[in-house]
């Protein structure tokens, strides 16, 4: 090369580098600068992990689960007043107070109910709302073992044919008559009309026809049982509407038989099982057992102790070599047939229970039923207005049962939801409902994750708590169903998880 292109090729260089130093420096400036901006974000929102503390030993009251208290009324009616003095001490550890009575006691007369006459029927039941009990019912037609005719005397007066027991005199209807099944359906529609309320009743025995209103022994003129099993069953059906129902599970043949009603009771009408064998060695086997298990948690269980006047009748005895060994026995039932609710029974029987064995009142209280848990929630400590606010959330059930909220009845009303709520007001100022969440998939032993996606377009910017609740979709979106931890619940139920700024 000649000096004078050397010359021309350093002065290029000469010129050229301070511009490559600079580029240079321009990129390395601005890598810093995005690194920047990344460490602002990631300082900007940072989760936040809750895991709420358990309530391992406190009655959680909720729809369909819990203890059941009764009024059973085959030996008499019992008096208000003097039934709830006698069960006043145990009733903050049931749930549910459960009216079984003759169809007469509800209406004498026709179109005379006792909801709206019967003083002593109201106050009955205003004894069991007050106490924060819900109801639940069953209306049986047969006078077998009952203090009274049971079906009212109307009834035959309009010409219902029915049968007259020799000893008692008492008339009973043949239940596939047409004239007992139309006055029977109308009361069932009045019967309805003021009872088809989930807010007080939590489920009603939807056949109520044989002894003890079993469907058992039935009193027929012909041989169509299936379709008698098929007109109770729908007409309680039609008119209980937004009230579980349950039917008795029973094998006698004599009845309708368990494949008649696993096919139209709990296939066609979502029915629940109701069983009052618990604790029977001899007659209630293992293979009943496991049919009953082989239906969970698709349809959920409400057992009954089979023993009652448990200290004046003592009829344990011949089964058991002491009352404390047959409560064990009704006990151990329940919870491996994943029993929702179980019955202390008649003012007798709830004394025995607390006085013989409380430490397994106690045990069904913590077991028994559904105890639903938020077992651990992530969400942003912060998220700006606009953006996607994320909630990663795990539920749990610790109870043997189940949340039936995939009864036609209640039709999946209870849902998971998450609300900002401002902690000057206490008021709810956004909510969002996570549909993936299924609680009536919930089964002890599982673990239940998913993810919330939602945006705060309309939330004002300003420092909120975040709170999770199951809500009834039905009745405005309301916290409804109690679960088992011990956070800080708002006024109206939702249950607070921390702070979250929206900016």
């Amino acid at each position: 090369m000649s000096g004078a292109g050397s010359l021309r090729s350093f002065r290029l260089i000469f010129v050229l580098l301070p511009i490559l130093v600079a580029m240079l420096g321009c990129s390395a400036d601005s890598g810093v600068e995005s690194q920047e901006i990344v460490a602002t974000q990631e300082t900007l929102e940072a989760d936040v992990t809750v895991q709420p503390e358990e309530d391992q030993t406190g009655v959680i009251r909720n729809p369909a689960m819990g203890w059941v208290l009764y009024a059973d009324a085959f030996a008499d009616f019992p008096q208000a007043d003097e039934y709830w003095n006698s069960q006043a001490p145990y009733a903050d550890s049931a749930s549910i107070f459960y009216i079984r009575l003759p169809w007469s006691q509800l209406e004498p007369l026709e179109g005379v109910y006792a909801w709206e006459n019967d003083q002593n029927f109201k106050d009955l039941i205003q004894g069991a709302l007050d106490r924060g009990l819900k109801l639940a019912f069953r209306v049986y037609v047969d006078s077998e073992g009952s203090y009274q005719q049971a079906t009212p005397e109307y009834v035959r007066d309009a010409g219902a044919v029915g049968v007259v027991d020799a000893e008692t005199g008492r008339w009973d209807p043949l239940v596939d008559d047409p004239v007992f099944q139309e006055k029977f359906s109308l009361f069932l529609e009045a019967f309805a009309r003021k009872y088809n309320d989930p807010a007080v009743v939590d489920f009603v025995d939807g056949n109520g026809l044989g002894r003890w209103g079993e469907g058992n022994r039935l009193k027929l003129q012909g041989d169509d049982i299936y379709g008698v099993l098929r007109w109770i069953t729908g007409t309680y059906a039609a008119n209980f509407t937004r009230v579980l129902l349950g039917v008795q599970y029973n094998k006698s043949s004599t009845g309708f038989g368990l494949d008649n009603i696993d096919t139209v009771a709990l296939g066609e009408y979502g029915y629940v099982i109701r069983k009052d064998t618990l604790g029977l060695p001899y007659w209630f086997t293992e293979t009943d057992k496991e049919r009953i298990r082989s239906h969970f948690p698709g349809v959920p269980f409400f057992g009954e102790n089979v023993y009652q006047y448990l200290q004046s009748r003592q009829r344990w005895a011949d089964d058991y070599d002491t009352l404390r060994v047959a409560l064990e026995a009704v006990l151990n039932d329940a919870l491996s047939l994943h029993a929702n609710t179980l019955d202390l029974r008649i003012p007798e029987d709830t004394e025995a229970w607390f006085s013989e064995a409380p430490d397994l009142v106690q045990e069904f209280i913590v077991r028994g039923g559904y105890r639903l848990i938020p077992a651990e929630i992530i969400y942003p400590d912060r998220i700006g207005r606009g953006r996607a606010l994320t909630i990663t959330h795990t539920w749990k059930n610790t109870g043997v049962g189940v949340l039936p909220n995939n009864k036609p009845q209640w039709n999946y009303k209870y849902k998971v939801a998450f609300a900002l709520i401002d902690p000057a007001t206490d008021q709810v100022v956004f909510s969002a409902v996570d549909g993936a969440a299924e609680p009536s998939d919930w089964i002890e032993g599982g673990q239940y994750s998913y993810t919330l996606k939602t945006f705060l377009d309309s939330v004002p910017a300003g420092s909120y708590k975040l709170a999770c609740a199951i809500i009834d979709s039905t009745m405005d979106n309301l916290p409804a169903i109690n679960l088992a931890i011990l956070n800080e619940k708002t006024n109206s139920g939702w249950y607070v998880l921390g702070d979250i700024l929206v900016h």
